[in-house]
Protein backbone atom coordinates (compact mmCIF):
# COMPACT_ATOMS: atom_id res chain seq x y z
CA UNK A 1 0.00 0.00 0.00
CA UNK A 2 1.50 3.31 -1.03
CA UNK A 3 1.77 6.52 0.97
CA UNK A 4 1.25 4.99 4.39
CA UNK A 5 3.01 5.27 7.69
CA UNK A 6 2.70 3.40 10.96
CA UNK A 7 2.31 5.67 13.93
CA UNK A 8 1.58 5.66 17.62
CA UNK A 9 -0.91 8.46 18.11
CA UNK A 10 -4.26 9.40 19.58
CA UNK A 11 -5.43 10.80 16.23
CA UNK A 12 -7.80 8.04 15.19
CA UNK A 13 -6.86 4.36 15.43
CA UNK A 14 -3.61 3.38 17.05
CA UNK A 15 -0.66 1.54 15.49
CA UNK A 16 -2.35 1.02 12.14
CA UNK A 17 -1.48 1.97 8.59
CA UNK A 18 -2.85 5.46 7.98
CA UNK A 19 -2.65 7.95 5.19
CA UNK A 20 0.25 10.24 5.85
CA UNK A 21 -2.07 13.19 5.35
CA UNK A 22 -3.93 12.18 8.52
CA UNK A 23 -0.88 12.94 10.68
CA UNK A 24 -1.20 15.59 13.33
CA UNK A 25 1.22 18.45 13.21
CA UNK A 26 2.53 19.56 16.59
CA UNK A 27 3.31 23.26 16.56
CA UNK A 28 5.51 24.67 19.30
CA UNK A 29 5.56 28.25 20.61
CA UNK A 30 8.34 30.75 20.24
CA UNK A 31 10.90 30.94 23.04
CA UNK A 32 9.79 32.93 26.06
CA UNK A 33 11.04 36.50 26.31
CA UNK A 34 10.96 38.97 29.19
CA UNK A 35 7.47 39.84 30.50
CA UNK A 36 7.64 42.87 32.82
CA UNK A 37 5.11 42.76 35.63
CA UNK A 38 4.17 39.10 35.20
CA UNK A 39 6.88 37.61 37.41
CA UNK A 40 4.31 36.53 40.01
CA UNK A 41 3.02 33.85 37.65
CA UNK A 42 4.64 30.49 36.98
CA UNK A 43 7.00 30.14 34.04
CA UNK A 44 4.57 27.74 32.33
CA UNK A 45 1.70 30.22 32.54
CA UNK A 46 3.92 33.05 31.37
CA UNK A 47 4.77 30.95 28.32
CA UNK A 48 1.05 30.52 27.63
CA UNK A 49 0.49 34.26 27.97
CA UNK A 50 3.42 35.01 25.68
CA UNK A 51 1.93 32.83 22.95
CA UNK A 52 -1.30 34.84 23.23
CA UNK A 53 0.49 38.15 22.84
CA UNK A 54 0.41 39.02 26.54
CA UNK A 55 3.83 40.30 27.58
CA UNK A 56 2.89 42.79 30.31
CA UNK A 57 0.26 43.19 33.02
CA UNK A 58 -1.68 45.84 31.11
CA UNK A 59 -2.28 43.31 28.32
CA UNK A 60 -3.50 40.70 30.80
CA UNK A 61 -6.02 43.00 32.50
CA UNK A 62 -8.64 42.77 29.69
CA UNK A 63 -8.63 38.97 30.10
CA UNK A 64 -9.38 39.37 33.79
CA UNK A 65 -12.10 42.02 33.37
CA UNK A 66 -15.17 40.09 32.25
CA UNK A 67 -17.86 42.13 34.00
CA UNK A 68 -20.99 42.52 31.87
CA UNK A 69 -21.49 45.93 33.45
CA UNK A 70 -18.64 47.08 31.21
CA UNK A 71 -20.21 45.67 28.04
CA UNK A 72 -20.86 48.08 25.18
CA UNK A 73 -24.01 50.20 25.14
CA UNK A 74 -26.79 48.11 23.50
CA UNK A 75 -28.01 51.19 21.65
CA UNK A 76 -24.83 51.14 19.57
CA UNK A 77 -26.51 48.26 17.73
CA UNK A 78 -28.08 49.70 14.61
CA UNK A 79 -31.91 49.89 14.80
CA UNK A 80 -31.96 49.06 18.52
CA UNK A 81 -33.82 52.27 19.36
CA UNK A 82 -36.40 51.56 16.66
CA UNK A 83 -36.87 47.98 17.92
CA UNK A 84 -37.43 49.21 21.47
CA UNK A 85 -40.00 51.78 20.31
CA UNK A 86 -41.90 49.14 18.33
CA UNK A 87 -41.96 46.75 21.29
CA UNK A 88 -43.00 49.49 23.72
CA UNK A 89 -45.84 50.49 21.41
CA UNK A 90 -47.06 46.90 21.06
CA UNK A 91 -46.96 46.29 24.81
CA UNK A 92 -48.74 49.54 25.59
CA UNK A 93 -51.45 48.76 23.03
CA UNK A 94 -51.88 45.22 24.35
CA UNK A 95 -51.03 43.78 20.95
CA UNK A 96 -49.91 40.19 20.60
CA UNK A 97 -46.19 39.71 19.93
CA UNK A 98 -44.82 36.57 18.26
CA UNK A 99 -41.22 35.55 18.91
CA UNK A 100 -40.01 33.46 15.97
CA UNK A 101 -36.94 31.32 16.70
CA UNK A 102 -34.87 28.61 15.07
CA UNK A 103 -34.53 24.91 15.76
CA UNK A 104 -30.92 24.88 17.00
CA UNK A 105 -29.73 25.68 20.52
CA UNK A 106 -28.90 29.29 19.66
CA UNK A 107 -32.30 29.94 18.11
CA UNK A 108 -34.13 28.19 20.94
CA UNK A 109 -32.29 30.02 23.72
CA UNK A 110 -32.72 33.36 21.91
CA UNK A 111 -36.45 32.71 21.64
CA UNK A 112 -36.63 31.77 25.34
CA UNK A 113 -34.69 34.88 26.33
CA UNK A 114 -36.99 37.29 24.49
CA UNK A 115 -40.25 35.51 25.32
CA UNK A 116 -39.54 35.33 29.05
CA UNK A 117 -38.32 38.91 29.17
CA UNK A 118 -41.35 40.27 27.35
CA UNK A 119 -43.78 38.28 29.47
CA UNK A 120 -42.12 39.74 32.56
CA UNK A 121 -43.35 43.20 31.51
CA UNK A 122 -46.86 41.95 30.81
CA UNK A 123 -46.64 41.46 27.05
CA UNK A 124 -48.99 39.07 25.27
CA UNK A 125 -46.40 36.72 23.75
CA UNK A 126 -46.63 33.60 21.61
CA UNK A 127 -43.65 31.62 20.33
CA UNK A 128 -42.95 29.82 17.08
CA UNK A 129 -40.08 27.63 15.91
CA UNK A 130 -40.17 26.12 12.41
CA UNK A 131 -39.88 22.37 12.03
CA UNK A 132 -36.58 21.28 10.50
CA UNK A 133 -38.18 18.55 8.39
CA UNK A 134 -41.37 20.17 7.12
CA UNK A 135 -40.39 23.86 6.99
CA UNK A 136 -36.62 24.08 7.04
CA UNK A 137 -34.51 26.97 8.27
CA UNK A 138 -35.62 30.57 8.56
CA UNK A 139 -38.68 32.69 8.05
CA UNK A 140 -41.41 31.25 5.88
CA UNK A 141 -44.49 32.95 4.54
CA UNK A 142 -46.98 30.33 5.69
CA UNK A 143 -45.78 30.69 9.27
CA UNK A 144 -46.11 34.48 9.20
CA UNK A 145 -49.67 34.20 7.89
CA UNK A 146 -50.47 31.63 10.58
CA UNK A 147 -49.10 33.94 13.27
CA UNK A 148 -51.12 36.82 11.84
CA UNK A 149 -54.24 34.65 12.00
CA UNK A 150 -53.44 33.97 15.66
CA UNK A 151 -53.47 37.69 16.34
CA UNK A 152 -49.79 38.59 16.17
CA UNK A 153 -49.21 42.11 14.88
CA UNK A 154 -45.52 42.33 15.79
CA UNK A 155 -43.11 39.49 15.00
CA UNK A 156 -39.58 39.41 16.42
CA UNK A 157 -37.25 36.88 14.83
CA UNK A 158 -34.33 35.22 16.59
CA UNK A 159 -31.40 33.70 14.69
CA UNK A 160 -33.04 34.16 11.29
CA UNK A 161 -34.53 36.71 8.93
CA UNK A 162 -31.48 38.68 7.81
CA UNK A 163 -31.65 37.27 4.30
CA UNK A 164 -35.39 36.56 4.09
CA UNK A 165 -36.00 39.42 1.67
CA UNK A 166 -38.88 37.91 -0.29
CA UNK A 167 -40.62 36.49 2.79
CA UNK A 168 -40.42 39.83 4.60
CA UNK A 169 -41.77 41.61 1.54
CA UNK A 170 -44.73 39.23 1.32
CA UNK A 171 -45.73 39.30 4.99
CA UNK A 172 -49.36 40.04 5.89
CA UNK A 173 -50.48 43.63 5.65
CA UNK A 174 -50.18 45.49 8.94
CA UNK A 175 -47.64 43.07 10.44
CA UNK A 176 -44.55 44.79 11.83
CA UNK A 177 -41.32 42.79 11.72
CA UNK A 178 -38.18 43.08 13.85
CA UNK A 179 -35.26 40.87 12.87
CA UNK A 180 -32.68 40.00 15.54
CA UNK A 181 -29.93 37.89 14.06
CA UNK A 182 -26.18 37.39 13.74
CA UNK A 183 -25.79 35.91 10.26
CA UNK A 184 -23.93 37.60 7.43
CA UNK A 185 -26.00 40.14 5.53
CA UNK A 186 -26.63 39.54 1.83
CA UNK A 187 -26.65 42.03 -1.00
CA UNK A 188 -30.12 43.35 -0.13
CA UNK A 189 -31.33 44.48 3.26
CA UNK A 190 -34.65 42.83 4.12
CA UNK A 191 -37.62 45.23 4.08
CA UNK A 192 -38.28 45.03 7.82
CA UNK A 193 -39.12 47.63 10.45
CA UNK A 194 -35.91 47.03 12.40
CA UNK A 195 -32.83 44.90 11.75
CA UNK A 196 -30.75 44.31 14.88
CA UNK A 197 -27.66 42.47 13.69
CA UNK A 198 -24.08 43.42 14.61
CA UNK A 199 -22.86 42.16 11.24
CA UNK A 200 -24.94 44.56 9.14
CA UNK A 201 -23.19 47.42 7.32
CA UNK A 202 -22.80 50.72 9.19
CA UNK A 203 -23.48 49.11 12.57
CA UNK A 204 -21.20 50.89 15.07
CA UNK A 205 -21.40 48.16 17.70
CA UNK A 206 -17.78 47.27 18.56
CA UNK A 207 -18.24 43.48 18.79
CA UNK A 208 -19.80 41.54 15.91
CA UNK A 209 -19.27 38.04 17.34
CA UNK A 210 -22.47 37.77 19.38
CA UNK A 211 -24.62 34.67 18.96
CA UNK A 212 -28.31 35.21 18.26
CA UNK A 213 -29.09 34.62 21.93
CA UNK A 214 -26.52 37.29 22.75
CA UNK A 215 -28.32 39.74 20.46
CA UNK A 216 -31.61 38.83 22.17
CA UNK A 217 -30.00 39.48 25.55
CA UNK A 218 -28.79 42.90 24.38
CA UNK A 219 -32.36 43.72 23.31
CA UNK A 220 -33.58 42.92 26.82
CA UNK A 221 -30.83 45.08 28.31
CA UNK A 222 -31.89 47.95 26.05
CA UNK A 223 -35.56 47.50 26.97
CA UNK A 224 -34.75 47.49 30.68
CA UNK A 225 -32.62 50.63 30.37
CA UNK A 226 -34.97 52.78 28.31
CA UNK A 227 -38.49 51.32 28.20
CA UNK A 228 -39.19 49.13 31.24
CA UNK A 229 -36.74 50.20 33.99
CA UNK A 230 -37.02 47.95 37.02
CA UNK A 231 -39.65 45.73 35.38
CA UNK A 232 -37.43 43.02 33.92
CA UNK A 233 -34.10 41.49 34.82
CA UNK A 234 -32.07 40.40 31.76
CA UNK A 235 -29.61 38.49 33.94
CA UNK A 236 -32.29 35.89 34.72
CA UNK A 237 -31.80 34.53 31.19
CA UNK A 238 -28.01 34.36 31.30
CA UNK A 239 -28.00 30.60 31.95
CA UNK A 240 -29.83 30.05 28.64
CA UNK A 241 -27.78 32.72 26.84
CA UNK A 242 -24.51 31.10 27.93
CA UNK A 243 -25.80 27.71 26.76
CA UNK A 244 -26.77 29.05 23.34
CA UNK A 245 -23.53 31.00 22.95
CA UNK A 246 -21.32 27.98 23.59
CA UNK A 247 -23.52 25.60 21.58
CA UNK A 248 -23.40 27.88 18.53
CA UNK A 249 -19.58 27.77 18.54
CA UNK A 250 -19.11 31.53 18.29
CA UNK A 251 -15.72 32.94 19.37
CA UNK A 252 -15.34 32.93 23.15
CA UNK A 253 -13.60 36.25 23.50
CA UNK A 254 -14.75 39.78 24.16
CA UNK A 255 -18.36 40.13 25.24
CA UNK A 256 -19.12 36.46 24.56
CA UNK A 257 -16.59 35.46 27.19
CA UNK A 258 -18.22 37.80 29.69
CA UNK A 259 -21.67 36.42 28.85
CA UNK A 260 -20.56 32.81 29.30
CA UNK A 261 -18.75 33.57 32.56
CA UNK A 262 -21.83 35.26 33.98
CA UNK A 263 -24.08 32.49 32.67
CA UNK A 264 -21.92 29.78 34.21
CA UNK A 265 -22.09 31.59 37.53
CA UNK A 266 -25.88 31.56 37.31
CA UNK A 267 -25.93 27.88 36.29
CA UNK A 268 -23.82 27.05 39.33
CA UNK A 269 -25.75 29.22 41.79
CA UNK A 270 -29.38 29.59 40.68
CA UNK A 271 -30.22 27.95 37.35
CA UNK A 272 -33.70 28.23 35.91
CA UNK A 273 -35.98 25.23 36.25
CA UNK A 274 -35.37 24.05 32.69
CA UNK A 275 -31.59 24.25 32.93
CA UNK A 276 -31.66 22.61 36.37
CA UNK A 277 -33.67 19.69 34.98
CA UNK A 278 -31.27 19.42 32.06
CA UNK A 279 -28.28 19.32 34.41
CA UNK A 280 -29.98 16.56 36.39
CA UNK A 281 -30.65 14.24 33.44
CA UNK A 282 -27.11 14.85 32.17
CA UNK A 283 -25.74 13.74 35.54
CA UNK A 284 -23.84 16.98 36.16
CA UNK A 285 -23.56 17.60 39.89
CA UNK A 286 -20.22 19.41 40.24
CA UNK A 287 -19.26 22.86 38.99
CA UNK A 288 -20.75 23.51 35.54
CA UNK A 289 -18.16 24.45 32.90
CA UNK A 290 -18.23 25.62 29.30
CA UNK A 291 -17.27 22.07 28.34
CA UNK A 292 -20.50 20.81 29.92
CA UNK A 293 -22.46 23.29 27.82
CA UNK A 294 -20.67 22.30 24.63
CA UNK A 295 -20.75 18.53 24.98
CA UNK A 296 -23.66 17.68 27.26
CA UNK A 297 -26.33 20.36 27.54
CA UNK A 298 -26.07 21.83 24.04
CA UNK A 299 -26.44 18.46 22.27
CA UNK A 300 -29.52 17.67 24.35
CA UNK A 301 -31.20 20.95 23.38
CA UNK A 302 -30.27 20.35 19.74
CA UNK A 303 -31.60 16.78 19.88
CA UNK A 304 -35.19 18.03 19.95
CA UNK A 305 -34.92 19.79 16.60
CA UNK A 306 -32.84 17.01 15.09
CA UNK A 307 -35.15 14.17 16.07
CA UNK A 308 -38.66 15.66 16.18
CA UNK A 309 -39.53 19.26 17.02
CA UNK A 310 -37.50 21.97 18.77
CA UNK A 311 -40.63 23.18 20.57
CA UNK A 312 -39.90 20.49 23.17
CA UNK A 313 -36.60 22.20 24.04
CA UNK A 314 -38.33 25.58 24.09
CA UNK A 315 -41.00 24.30 26.48
CA UNK A 316 -38.31 22.90 28.76
CA UNK A 317 -36.35 26.15 29.00
CA UNK A 318 -39.56 28.17 29.42
CA UNK A 319 -40.63 26.01 32.38
CA UNK A 320 -41.14 27.81 35.69
CA UNK A 321 -40.97 24.75 37.96
CA UNK A 322 -39.29 21.36 38.15
CA UNK A 323 -42.60 19.50 38.10
CA UNK A 324 -43.09 20.69 34.54
CA UNK A 325 -39.44 20.67 33.54
CA UNK A 326 -38.35 17.21 34.71
CA UNK A 327 -40.62 15.14 32.38
CA UNK A 328 -39.62 17.35 29.44
CA UNK A 329 -35.95 16.87 30.26
CA UNK A 330 -36.48 13.11 30.38
CA UNK A 331 -38.02 13.22 26.90
CA UNK A 332 -35.01 15.18 25.66
CA UNK A 333 -32.74 12.60 27.25
CA UNK A 334 -34.45 9.84 25.25
CA UNK A 335 -34.21 11.84 22.03
CA UNK A 336 -30.55 12.54 22.67
CA UNK A 337 -29.85 8.82 23.08
CA UNK A 338 -31.65 8.16 19.80
CA UNK A 339 -29.62 10.93 18.16
CA UNK A 340 -26.38 9.38 19.39
CA UNK A 341 -27.37 5.95 18.08
CA UNK A 342 -28.36 7.23 14.64
CA UNK A 343 -25.20 9.30 14.34
CA UNK A 344 -23.04 6.31 15.27
CA UNK A 345 -24.80 4.16 12.65
CA UNK A 346 -24.19 6.71 9.89
CA UNK A 347 -20.55 7.11 10.88
CA UNK A 348 -20.03 3.35 10.97
CA UNK A 349 -21.57 2.90 7.51
CA UNK A 350 -19.68 5.87 6.06
CA UNK A 351 -16.34 4.71 7.45
CA UNK A 352 -16.93 1.29 5.90
CA UNK A 353 -17.55 2.96 2.55
CA UNK A 354 -14.35 4.98 2.82
CA UNK A 355 -12.35 1.84 3.61
CA UNK A 356 -14.07 -0.09 0.81
CA UNK A 357 -13.19 2.63 -1.67
CA UNK A 358 -9.67 2.93 -0.24
CA UNK A 359 -10.51 6.59 -0.48
CA UNK A 360 -7.44 8.81 -0.55
CA UNK A 361 -9.35 11.68 -2.18
CA UNK A 362 -9.17 15.18 -0.76
CA UNK A 363 -12.88 15.16 0.07
CA UNK A 364 -15.53 12.71 1.29
CA UNK A 365 -18.81 12.83 -0.66
CA UNK A 366 -21.41 10.12 -0.05
CA UNK A 367 -24.98 9.46 0.95
CA UNK A 368 -27.70 6.92 1.68
CA UNK A 369 -31.48 6.96 1.71
CA UNK A 370 -31.51 5.64 5.28
CA UNK A 371 -29.42 8.46 6.74
CA UNK A 372 -31.75 10.80 8.70
CA UNK A 373 -31.60 14.49 7.84
CA UNK A 374 -31.49 15.64 11.44
CA UNK A 375 -28.13 14.07 12.26
CA UNK A 376 -26.25 14.48 8.96
CA UNK A 377 -24.28 17.44 10.27
CA UNK A 378 -23.21 15.57 13.39
CA UNK A 379 -22.11 12.57 11.35
CA UNK A 380 -20.17 14.82 8.97
CA UNK A 381 -18.36 16.36 11.94
CA UNK A 382 -17.43 12.91 13.24
CA UNK A 383 -16.06 11.94 9.83
CA UNK A 384 -13.98 15.11 9.68
CA UNK A 385 -12.61 14.23 13.10
CA UNK A 386 -11.74 10.72 11.88
CA UNK A 387 -10.32 11.47 8.43
CA UNK A 388 -9.66 15.23 8.49
CA UNK A 389 -11.16 15.85 5.08
CA UNK A 390 -13.94 18.23 4.00
CA UNK A 391 -17.02 16.03 4.20
CA UNK A 392 -20.36 16.18 2.37
CA UNK A 393 -23.00 13.60 3.28
CA UNK A 394 -26.55 13.33 1.97
CA UNK A 395 -29.93 11.79 2.50
CA UNK A 396 -30.58 10.31 -0.96
CA UNK A 397 -34.32 9.79 -0.68
CA UNK A 398 -36.54 11.26 -3.40
CA UNK A 399 -35.58 13.56 -6.25
CA UNK A 400 -34.01 16.27 -4.09
CA UNK A 401 -31.06 15.10 -2.01
CA UNK A 402 -30.38 17.21 1.07
CA UNK A 403 -26.94 17.21 2.60
CA UNK A 404 -24.69 18.67 5.29
CA UNK A 405 -21.07 19.65 4.94
CA UNK A 406 -18.30 20.18 7.48
CA UNK A 407 -14.82 21.47 6.76
CA UNK A 408 -11.23 21.62 7.97
CA UNK A 409 -9.06 24.63 8.75
CA UNK A 410 -8.30 26.73 5.70
CA UNK A 411 -11.08 25.39 3.45
CA UNK A 412 -14.10 27.70 3.07
CA UNK A 413 -17.23 25.69 2.35
CA UNK A 414 -19.32 28.53 0.94
CA UNK A 415 -16.56 29.45 -1.51
CA UNK A 416 -16.45 25.80 -2.55
CA UNK A 417 -20.21 25.56 -2.98
CA UNK A 418 -20.29 28.83 -4.89
CA UNK A 419 -17.96 27.25 -7.43
CA UNK A 420 -20.49 24.42 -7.82
CA UNK A 421 -23.57 26.65 -7.73
CA UNK A 422 -24.89 25.69 -11.20
CA UNK A 423 -25.16 22.08 -10.00
CA UNK A 424 -26.95 22.90 -6.76
CA UNK A 425 -30.63 23.45 -6.10
CA UNK A 426 -29.81 25.62 -3.07
CA UNK A 427 -27.12 26.00 -0.41
CA UNK A 428 -26.08 28.17 2.52
CA UNK A 429 -23.78 28.27 5.50
CA UNK A 430 -20.37 29.57 6.45
CA UNK A 431 -16.71 28.60 6.31
CA UNK A 432 -16.88 25.46 8.44
CA UNK A 433 -20.48 24.23 8.10
CA UNK A 434 -23.05 24.31 5.32
CA UNK A 435 -26.28 22.79 4.09
CA UNK A 436 -27.05 22.02 0.47
CA UNK A 437 -29.63 20.41 -1.80
CA UNK A 438 -28.91 18.75 -5.13
CA UNK A 439 -31.22 17.06 -7.62
CA UNK A 440 -30.59 13.32 -7.74
CA UNK A 441 -29.66 13.34 -11.42
CA UNK A 442 -26.92 15.91 -10.78
CA UNK A 443 -25.27 14.23 -7.80
CA UNK A 444 -22.52 12.48 -9.76
CA UNK A 445 -21.59 15.74 -11.46
CA UNK A 446 -21.55 17.51 -8.10
CA UNK A 447 -19.32 14.82 -6.58
CA UNK A 448 -16.85 15.15 -9.45
CA UNK A 449 -16.88 18.94 -9.14
CA UNK A 450 -16.26 18.82 -5.37
CA UNK A 451 -13.39 16.39 -5.82
CA UNK A 452 -11.80 18.56 -8.50
CA UNK A 453 -12.18 21.75 -6.46
CA UNK A 454 -10.71 20.29 -3.27
CA UNK A 455 -7.85 18.60 -5.12
CA UNK A 456 -6.93 21.98 -6.61
CA UNK A 457 -7.34 23.97 -3.38
CA UNK A 458 -5.76 21.62 -0.84
CA UNK A 459 -2.20 20.34 -0.77
CA UNK A 460 -0.64 17.71 1.45
CA UNK A 461 0.07 20.10 4.32
CA UNK A 462 -3.63 20.93 4.60
CA UNK A 463 -4.36 17.41 5.83
CA UNK A 464 -2.05 17.62 8.83
CA UNK A 465 -4.33 18.54 11.68
CA UNK A 466 -2.49 21.22 13.68
CA UNK A 467 -2.13 20.88 17.43
CA UNK A 468 -0.88 24.18 18.81
CA UNK A 469 1.22 23.65 21.91
CA UNK A 470 1.48 26.67 24.18
CA UNK A 471 4.16 25.60 26.66
CA UNK A 472 6.50 22.79 27.66
CA UNK A 473 6.29 21.52 31.21
CA UNK A 474 7.92 19.04 33.54
CA UNK A 475 5.56 17.06 35.75
CA UNK A 476 6.86 18.96 38.80
CA UNK A 477 5.37 22.11 37.24
CA UNK A 478 1.87 20.62 37.13
CA UNK A 479 0.45 21.91 40.40
CA UNK A 480 -3.10 22.98 41.31
CA UNK A 481 -1.79 26.54 41.32
CA UNK A 482 -0.97 26.22 37.60
CA UNK A 483 -4.52 25.05 36.93
CA UNK A 484 -5.81 28.09 38.82
CA UNK A 485 -3.66 30.36 36.67
CA UNK A 486 -4.91 28.75 33.46
CA UNK A 487 -8.51 29.18 34.62
CA UNK A 488 -7.98 32.95 34.58
CA UNK A 489 -8.28 32.64 30.79
CA UNK A 490 -11.50 30.56 30.90
CA UNK A 491 -14.11 29.87 29.62
CA UNK A 492 -12.49 28.11 26.69
CA UNK A 493 -13.86 27.51 23.23
CA UNK A 494 -13.54 28.74 19.67
CA UNK A 495 -11.25 31.78 19.58
CA UNK A 496 -10.06 31.10 23.12
CA UNK A 497 -8.68 27.59 23.07
CA UNK A 498 -7.78 25.63 26.16
CA UNK A 499 -3.98 25.65 26.50
CA UNK A 500 -2.20 22.46 25.46
CA UNK A 501 1.11 21.61 27.11
CA UNK A 502 3.93 19.30 26.04
CA UNK A 503 5.98 16.93 28.16
CA UNK A 504 8.78 14.93 26.55
CA UNK A 505 10.57 11.69 27.39
CA UNK A 506 7.75 10.53 29.66
CA UNK A 507 7.90 6.93 30.87
CA UNK A 508 4.79 4.73 30.92
CA UNK A 509 4.41 3.09 34.34
CA UNK A 510 1.01 1.52 33.68
CA UNK A 511 -1.59 1.73 30.92
CA UNK A 512 -5.13 0.42 31.30
CA UNK A 513 -8.50 0.64 29.58
CA UNK A 514 -11.45 1.61 31.77
CA UNK A 515 -15.11 2.57 31.66
CA UNK A 516 -18.06 1.04 29.83
CA UNK A 517 -16.75 -1.40 27.21
CA UNK A 518 -13.25 -0.35 28.34
CA UNK A 519 -13.51 2.59 25.94
CA UNK A 520 -11.22 5.02 27.74
CA UNK A 521 -7.50 5.09 28.49
CA UNK A 522 -5.82 5.75 31.84
CA UNK A 523 -2.05 6.14 32.13
CA UNK A 524 0.30 6.32 35.08
CA UNK A 525 3.35 8.26 33.93
CA UNK A 526 6.56 9.68 35.30
CA UNK A 527 9.34 11.94 34.12
CA UNK A 528 12.59 12.97 35.76
CA UNK A 529 10.80 15.26 38.22
CA UNK A 530 7.51 13.65 39.32
CA UNK A 531 4.63 11.28 38.48
CA UNK A 532 1.27 12.07 36.89
CA UNK A 533 -2.00 10.45 35.87
CA UNK A 534 -3.45 10.99 32.40
CA UNK A 535 -6.68 9.98 30.69
CA UNK A 536 -7.87 9.94 27.08
CA UNK A 537 -11.51 9.36 26.18
CA UNK A 538 -12.49 6.79 23.53
CA UNK A 539 -8.89 5.57 23.26
CA UNK A 540 -8.98 2.44 25.41
CA UNK A 541 -7.46 0.27 22.66
CA UNK A 542 -4.24 2.25 22.94
CA UNK A 543 -3.43 0.56 26.25
CA UNK A 544 -2.29 -2.56 24.37
CA UNK A 545 0.47 -0.55 22.67
CA UNK A 546 1.89 1.16 25.74
CA UNK A 547 3.90 -1.39 27.75
CA UNK A 548 5.60 -0.33 30.99
CA UNK A 549 8.88 1.41 30.33
CA UNK A 550 7.93 2.82 26.94
CA UNK A 551 8.91 6.46 26.53
CA UNK A 552 6.54 8.87 24.84
CA UNK A 553 5.99 12.58 24.22
CA UNK A 554 2.53 13.77 25.24
CA UNK A 555 0.29 16.78 24.55
CA UNK A 556 -2.40 17.46 27.13
CA UNK A 557 -4.67 19.91 28.91
CA UNK A 558 -4.33 20.38 32.65
CA UNK A 559 -7.34 19.43 34.77
CA UNK A 560 -7.81 19.51 38.52
CA UNK A 561 -10.10 17.42 40.70
CA UNK A 562 -10.69 17.15 44.44
CA UNK A 563 -10.12 13.85 46.24
CA UNK A 564 -10.45 13.47 50.01
CA UNK A 565 -10.35 17.23 50.42
CA UNK A 566 -7.19 17.67 48.35
CA UNK A 567 -6.81 19.14 44.87
CA UNK A 568 -5.05 16.81 42.44
CA UNK A 569 -3.88 17.52 38.90
CA UNK A 570 -4.81 15.11 36.13
CA UNK A 571 -3.82 15.34 32.48
CA UNK A 572 -6.36 15.13 29.64
CA UNK A 573 -4.37 13.68 26.75
CA UNK A 574 -4.82 15.20 23.30
CA UNK A 575 -2.08 13.31 21.45
CA UNK A 576 1.05 11.26 21.99
CA UNK A 577 4.04 10.04 20.02
CA UNK A 578 7.03 7.81 20.60
CA UNK A 579 9.81 9.81 22.22
CA UNK A 580 12.09 8.89 19.30
CA UNK A 581 10.09 11.11 16.90
CA UNK A 582 12.18 13.59 14.90
CA UNK A 583 12.41 17.20 16.03
CA UNK A 584 9.06 18.95 16.10
CA UNK A 585 8.06 21.78 13.85
CA UNK A 586 8.88 25.17 15.35
CA UNK A 587 6.35 27.89 14.71
CA UNK A 588 4.49 30.70 16.36
CA UNK A 589 1.30 29.68 18.11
Amino acid sequence: MENVDTQLSLSGAIMRPVLKKERRNWILPEPLRAQPGLEAFSSVFRQILHGRGVTRQSQLDPWLETDLERAPDPFLLKDMSVACELIADAVNRGERIAVYGDYDADGVTACVTLARGLRAVGADVITYIPNRFTEGYGLNGEALHELHARGARLVITCDCGTNSVDVARGRPSGMRLIVTDHHEVGAERPPVDALVNPKQPDCPYPFDGLAACGVAYKLLVALEQRVFPGRLDPTLSLDAVALGTVADVVPLHGENRAIVRAGLQRLNEAPGSGCAALLAVAGISGPVTAEHLAFQLGPRINAAGRMEDAMLALQLLMSDNRETADPLAQRLQVQNAQRQQLTAEIVREAKAKVVELDNAAAVIVMGASSWPLGVLGLAASRLVEEFYRPTFIFNTEGEEWRGSARSIDGFHLVDCLQSCAPLLHRFGGHAMAAGLTVLANRFDDLKASLEAYTAFRLNGDAFSRPIRIEASAAFADLKPSLHQEIQLLAPFGVGNREPFLLSREVEVVRAEAFGVDRRHLRLQLRDRTASAEAIAFDRGATANHLPPGRRIDIVYAVQCERWDGLDRVRLHLRDLRPAVEPALLLATV
